[in-house]
């Protein structure tokens, strides 16, 4: 199984009005780094630099993602997939503009972005054209790895699943805001709008990360979710 790290890429402050704001005011923003054979796979790459709106709003305290890269030994990125495009989850894509790297973004969430100036940091969010990857659903990109739609937090979010050695590791990001939603399978106001359509996706998602049994669910803003396992005292 290749290992994958979590990077601390930073912490957020939320505004009173966020939903969230009453569980906690200060959150992680954390990324992922597939230490693959063929070279690193990032999901995800924090919050950027150099917009004021942001700055005012959440006051993140940020890593520079190459140091974190740096400090793990790694130097070359063969892939970046964002799980979704708001500003802390995109925001140090700009690492990798330029070269070869390949961005990987659902095709809802790149329309999304083009939709709504408010949508994010339109600047952090889209690699250059030659780097976009817009897919459609489902998709493998390494051996071992693939793209799964997850919508609910976005219509455009997406998870990673890494499998390999009878293991099977799931990124599942934001498709949910706190573990307890997975063992509710109740998506929060934190992390769903009131959207019939986004709330339906959103269990759905839930449900078809729990059903790939994985060891791990990586989550980007809370402790990662260990799901019971079919043959645990606890199922």
């Amino acid at each position: 199984m290749p290992p994958v790290h979590r990077l601390d890429l930073a912490t957020v402050r939320l505004p009173k009005t966020h939903p969230a704001a009453a569980w906690s005011t200060t959150v992680p923003v954390y990324g992922f780094c597939i230490e693959h054979p063929d070279g690193a796979i990032l999901v995800d790459t924090g919050v950027g630099f150099g917009n004021e709106f942001i700055d005012a709003v959440y006051h993140p305290q940020r890593r520079l993602l190459d140091e974190l890269l740096g400090s793990l030994g790694i130097s070359h990125v063969v892939a970046v997939v964002n799980s979704h495009l708001h500003f802390d989850h995109c925001g140090q894509n700009s690492t990798f503009y330029g070269n070869a790297t390949p961005f990987y973004a659902q095709d809802a969430e790149i329309r999304s972005v083009k939709r709504d100036p408010t949508y994010t940091d339109t600047g952090w969010a889209l690699a250059p054209e030659p780097q976009q990857r817009v897919i459609h659903g489902d998709e493998r990109i390494a051996d071992g790895v693939r793209i799964i739609a997850t919508p609910g937090h976005t219509a455009g979010h997406q998870s990673v699943v890494v499998e390999a050695a009878g293991q099977r590791v799931v990124i599942g990001a934001q498709v949910v805001w706190h573990v307890g939603e997975f063992e509710t399978e109740q998506p929060s106001a934190a992390n769903v709008d009131d959207i019939r359509d986004l709330q339906l996706a959103a269990v759905d998602s839930i449900r078809r990360l729990k059903a790939l049994e994985p060891d791990v669910i990586h989550l980007s803003h809370c402790p990662a979710y260990l799901p019971a396992r079919p043959d645990s005292p606890a199922s």
